[in-house]
């Protein structure tokens, strides 16, 4: 007889059992690579032209920091937390984790995907940015007890403290459009009084018909 052939349902079986061996680790097979790159596209001697135009890329400022996006995505059921290295235009995946539920994720999930990349990359400066979801004044705190940059978007409804007076909510605090301002030493976190943070707030003025309708506050070290 000869051998029946192979179908459509056996070879997806056959892949699955191979995506779930346990020798599929992002850290083992995929850390290597990103470590080789980063020494190669960061500390690389004789470079020619076109990997130093490269390196530019890969640099957020003059300073030569590298910048760290923390990001959350809904793919199918699936949501996931990913951390990226940001090259030129593109963003690339270092890290991810499955979180288990719909919705925002919290503090502890955050500190638990960024870890393992900021260990990786601990040899270089390092910008971590998040958008609105990665707002916690205790996400700067602990950013900042590993000497690690940071630009955390914050909610209008955020409230600082600036010299000693009330806690205000960013909202009120009169901001207009066109408006550019950088805040230093506030405290965060009635419960807590967490600092000291500064804040630089941007609103982007009406151009072209367009219109922001609130500005960007932005939490830094």
């Amino acid at each position: 007889m000869f051998p029946q052939p192979i179908t459509y349902e056996s070879r997806l079986r056959n892949l699955q059992r191979f995506l779930v061996l346990p020798q599929w680790n992002v850290k083992l097979l995929w850390f290597p690579i990103v470590k080789y790159w980063l020494k190669q596209e960061y500390n690389g001697d004789r470079l020619n032209r076109e990997q130093r135009r490269r390196r530019k890329k890969l640099k957020y400022s003059e300073s030569g920091q590298i910048l760290v996006v923390i990001d959350r995505t809904q793919w199918k059921e699936r949501n996931l937390m990913v951390v990226s290295i940001i090259w030129g235009k593109h963003a690339l995946p270092v890290y991810w984790d499955l979180i288990g539920k719909k919705g925002s994720s919290n503090l502890s999930f955050h500190k638990k995907v960024l870890q393992p990349v900021l260990k990786l990359i601990k040899p270089y400066p390092t910008i971590v940015v998040g958008d609105r979801e990665f707002h916690s004044a205790k996400l700067g705190m602990w950013l900042r007890l590993r000497r690690v940059d940071f630009i955390l978007r914050q909610k209008k409804s955020a409230c600082i403290q600036q010299n000693g007076l009330n806690y205000q909510a960013l909202k009120s605090l009169g901001f207009q459009p066109g408006y550019t301002h950088f805040i230093e030493n506030i405290t965060c976190n009635k419960e807590q009084k967490l600092s000291p943070f500064n804040l630089a707030v941007r609103w982007k003025r009406k151009y072209r018909g367009k219109e922001h309708k609130n500005p960007w506050y932005l939490l830094t070290r």
